[in-house]
C-alpha cells in the first residue's frame, strides 16, 4: 500500500508513538508482514480482519483505516472494491499524494448505506508488481478531522517492505515463457547434492500471486516452504496479470493449464531437477489444471490436488452457492429458491446474453433476499435498486473469458484418463470445492482410468484454505488463524515419501 517519508518513520521508530495533529489520536509505527509494508496505526484502534483496524467507540461506529496490498494493477483493485463503494463505475480522482517513496491516486466517495452517509478516502499506489492501498471511512462530521490526522499520515508512513527470512534452502527468482507470455516465480531447492524430485503450484481462481495470498494466508507459499524443507524441488509463479508476469488476467482454463505445462517443460531443463519424479499440486481450480495435466502431459509423474474439483463448473456453482448462503446465514428455503433460479443464470452468462442475464439476476436477488427477515430487509432498503446496483457491480466478474471457461469446464473426463499416483485432500467445511460432491466423483473417474494409485483423504475440520475452521464461510477466512490444520502438511508429505526420493531418505 502506501509508504511513508523517510524523515517521518524514522521519527516514528525513535520516538516511538507520534501524536497525531489536532486529533487527539497517536499514530504507532508497526510492521505487516503480511501484505509488505511498514506503517502506523492508530493506537487502540482493535483489529477487524487482515489490514483493517476499527476505532469502535461503539456498536454504530463505521470508523475504520484500512491497509492491505495486492498483486494487481491499482485499475483491478478500483474495479474489485466497487461493490463495496456501492458503484457501478470507477470514481473520479480527486488529485494525487507523493510520498518519499510512493506516488498516490487519491479518491473520496460518499456511500449511502440505508439512511446513513459514510465518507470514504481511497489511495492507490503502484510499486513492484503490487498495488498498496490506504482507506480510511468514518462519519462525514468526523471526516476533515480524520482525513488530516489519520489518512494523511498514513500514506506518508506506508512503505513496501520485504521481510527478509532465513530458510534452510536456496530460492531464485526465475521467469519462463509459456507461449508469448513470460511468466515470474520463485524456485526453492533443498541444500545438497540432488537432483531432487519437483512439483509444480498451480494457484485456485481469480488473480494469485505466487503465494495465493489471501488476507494473511498464504497457501501455496506455505506449501513451497513444506515441501522443500521435506526434501523437493519447488516451482511457484504468479498467475498471468499478476505480480511479474505478464499477459491477460482473466485467463482462460487452458491458457492456464498451458502455463503449468510450460513450467513443467521448464523444471525439466534445470539440472537440480529429477525429470523422471516431477508432478503438479493444484488448489482448487488449480485441480482442474492438474486434472488436463494428468490426461495429456508426458512430463507428470503425479499429482497432489488440495480441494480440486471432479465435476462442471455449473455443478461446483450450484452447490457452492447453496453452502455459502447458508454458512452465511442464509434459510434452507433460501438456498433452495436460489439453486433453482441459478441454472437459468448461468445458461445467459454461456450465451453472452448480458440483458437477459441481468434481468434473470435481479429478479434471482429479490426472491431470495425477500425471505430474510424483516429487519435484514429493511436494513438494504429498496430490494430492486438493491439488487440492479449489486447485478451491475457483478457484470466484471461473470462476463469474461475466464469465467466462461470455467462455467462449461467438466474435468470429470480428464480424471478417467489419469493414470498417474494421485492424491486428492478436501476439506469437510470446505463451501467452495465441497468434499460431498467432489470426493466421490474424483473416485470413480479414478477407478474409470483404472488408476490403481490413488488416495483420496478429507480432513474433517478443514475450509478451502485448510484452516481449522467452525462453519467454513468464506467470511471466516479472516478471523482464523493463517495456518493450516495440523493434519494437512503431514498427509501431503507422508504420501510423496512412498511416491519420491525426498532428501534424506
Amino acid at each position: 500500500m502506501n509508504r511513508i517519508l523517510l524523515a517521518v518513520l524514522v521519527l516514528a521508530l525513535s520516538m516511538g508513538a507520534t501524536a497525531a495533529q489536532d486529533a487527539g489520536i497517536t499514530l504507532t509505527p508497526y510492521t505487516d508482514s503480511n501484505y509488505g509494508f511498514k506503517s502506523v496505526a492508530p493506537e487502540g484502534w482493535t483489529t477487524a480482519g487482515p489490514g483493517l483496524l476499527a476505532r469502535g467507540n461503539n456498536a454504530a461506529d463505521p470508523t475504520l483505516i484500512a491497509q492491505q496490498s495486492a498483486p494487481v494493477s491499482a485499475d483491478k483493485v478500483i474495479q474489485a472494491l466497487l461493490p463495496q463503494l456501492s458503484l457501478t463505475e470507477a470514481p473520479d480522482s480527486v488529485g494525487t499524494y507523493e510520498s518519499d517513496s510512493l506516488n498516490w491516486t487519491l479518491y473520496k466517495v460518499d456511500v449511502e448505506v440505508g439512511t446513513s452517509t459514510i465518507a470514504v478516502d481511497l489511495g492507490l499506489a503502484e510499486a513492484g508488481g503490487k498495488t498498496y492501498i490506504a482507506l480510511l471511512q468514518t462519519t462525514p462530521d468526523e471526516y476533515d478531522a480524520l482525513h488530516a490526522s489519520v489518512f494523511l499520515p498514513v500514506l506518508d508512513a506506508l512503505t513496501p517492505y520485504v521481510e527478509k527470512v532465513d530458510v534452510p534452502y536456496q530460492q531464485e527468482e526465475v521467469t519462463f515463457k509459456s507461449g508469448d507470455v513470460t511468466l515470474a516465480g520463485t524456485l526453492t531447492v533443498p541444500e545438497g547434492k540432488g537432483p531432487f524430485a519437483a512439483v509444480v503450484l498451480i494457484s485456485g481462481s481469480g488473480p494469485q500471486d505466487r503465494d495465493e495470498s489471501i488476507g494473511a494466508m498464504k497457501p501455496l507459499g506455505m506449501v513451497a516452504d513444506a515441501l522443500t524443507r521435506a526434501g523437493m524441488a519447488v516451482l511457484r509463479y504468479d498467475d498471468r496479470g499478476v505480480g511479474g508476469s505478464g499477459g491477460d488476467i482473466y485467463a482462460t482454463l487452458e491458457e492456464t493449464t498451458a502455463d503449468a505445462s510450460a513450467a513443467l517443460v521448464y523444471l525439466k531443463g534445470r539440472a537440480e531437477v529429477n525429470y523422471d519424479q516431477m508432478g503438479v499440486l493444484g488448489h482448487s481450480e488449480g485441480g482442474i489444471v492438474a486434472a488436463a495435466l494428468g490426461a495429456n502431459d508426458p512430463n507428470l509423474d503425479f499429482i497432489i490436488v488440495m480441494a480440486g474439483p471432479a465435476v462442471s463448473g455449473k455443478d461446483i456453482l450450484l452447490e457452492q452457492g447453496k453452502l455459502i448462503l447458508k454458512a452465511e446465514g442464509g434459510s434452507d428455503e433460501m438456498a433452495a429458491l436460489q439453486a433453482s433460479l441459478q441454472p437459468a443464470i448461468w445458461e445467459a452468462i454461456a450465451k453472452d446474453d448480458e440483458a437477459g442475464f441481468k434481468k434473470l439476476a435481479e429478479e434471482a436477488t429479490v426472491a431470495v433476499l425477500s425471505l430474510m427477515p424483516e429487519d435484514n430487509i429493511k436494513e438494504l432498503g429498496d430490494l430492486e435498486a438493491y439488487a440492479q446496483r449489486s447485478v451491475e457491480q457483478q457484470m466484471e466478474g461473470y462476463f469474461n473469458r475466464w469465467f466462461q471457461s470455467f462455467l462449461v469446464s467438466n474435468p470429470a473426463p480428464d480424471w478417467a484418463k489419469t493414470t498417474v499416483p494421485v492424491l486428492a485432500v478436501f476439506g469437510g467445511k470446505d463451501v467452495q470445492v465441497p468434499a460431498a460432491q467432489n470426493a466421490p466423483a474424483l473416485e470413480v473417474a479414478l477407478q474409470q482410468a483404472g488408476n490403481s494409485d490413488y488416495e483420496i483423504v478429507t480432513l474433517a475440520d478443514a475450509n478451502h484454505l485448510f484452516q481449522s475452521a467452525e462453519t467454513g464461510a468464506i467470511t471466516e477466512y479472516a478471523t482464523l488463524k493463517a495456518e493450516f490444520t495440523s493434519d494437512f502438511v503431514p498427509t501431503l508429505v507422508e504420501w510423496l515419501q512412498t511416491h519420491v526420493t525426498l532428501q534424506g531418505e
